[in-house]
């Protein structure tokens, strides 16, 4: 489900719409139209979509060869004529 940000349509709003707030909605749920806490008219803002990476891991890192061993996958190396050797091999 993805998160929509909504802010107050006018001024003189409560602190909560004033500033905005994020809410989890379902693609099928109508916008909302009015603040959750004063009731006042809001509108949905769009903004920037969130990282749904974790900075924590890149790829590098992810494919280095310690991690691909330890999760305990293959890694193939092409060395001709149509052999393959597997480099993480004790």
């Amino acid at each position: 489900m993805p998160t929509y940000r909504y802010r107050a349509v006018e001024a003189g709003s409560c602190e909560t719409c004033a500033e905005g707030f994020e809410t989890l909605q379902r693609l099928s749920e109508p916008a909302l139209t009015a603040c959750p806490d004063c009731q006042g008219a809001v509108r949905r803002v769009i903004g920037k979509p969130q990282n749904l990476v974790n900075r924590r891991w890149n790829t590098k890192k992810m494919l280095s060869d310690g991690n691909l061993k330890r999760l305990g996958f293959k890694k193939l190396v092409k060395e001709g004529d149509g052999k393959y050797r597997d480099v993480l091999a004790d």
